[in-house]
């Protein structure tokens, strides 16, 4: 699967492609201004808060992807969640910006599986390993295909992994590395 910028003038909305790069499977959209679960000062009443939220959907399905924090501070801890319409969690990744001896936060996804996204080795190209979080199996990674683009890309390579998942943790990559 691929996500792709879905114009070059319009860094707010992505779409996700099959392989070829021939069907559009679905998409998500970043909301105007971000709203956390546990936000102390609310834009959005209750009833509209998931106009804070990033709207996403892929292969029929819509999700949510919303945000809560764990801590605040300097370098906030921060739980990114994937939801269906009624709430109910599919998906969970902490990004913990207070690690020892890191420079950049790390990406843990908790819930459906345990799995961390490693940070880029290279500048031109990016390509961010996903490991087991017990056994540091490797189970794929999230790569830019090409150095030079007009449109940001992201190749998700993650075999075995349900694609709303898979797409969650990109879109989560996207947001911590870029």
């Amino acid at each position: 699967m691929i996500l792709r910028q879905k114009s070059a003038l319009d860094g707010f909305t992505c779409e996700f492609l099959d392989d070829a790069r021939s069907q559009v499977r679905g998409g998500f959209s970043y909301a105007w201004f971000s709203q956390a679960k546990n936000a102390r000062l609310r834009v959005y009443s209750a009833e509209d808060a998931a106009k804070g939220d990033i709207q996403m959907h892929l292969n029929g399905s819509a999700w949510r992807v919303r945000h809560l924090y764990l801590s605040r501070g300097h370098l906030s801890n921060i739980r990114y969640t994937l939801e269906t319409a009624d709430e109910t969690v599919h998906a969970q990744v902490d990004v913990l910006g207070k690690s020892a001896g890191q420079r950049l936060p790390r990406i843990l996804m908790t819930q459906p599986m345990q799995a961390e996204v490693g940070t880029s080795s290279g500048w031109i190209k990016r390509n961010f390993p996903v490991t087991e979080s017990v056994t540091r199996m490797p189970l794929g990674c999230i790569r830019e295909p090409s150095a030079i683009t007009f449109k940001r890309e992201l190749l998700i390579e993650l075999p075995g992994v349900e694609p709303p998942v898979a797409a969650f943790l990109s879109v989560v990559a996207l947001i911590v590395r870029y």
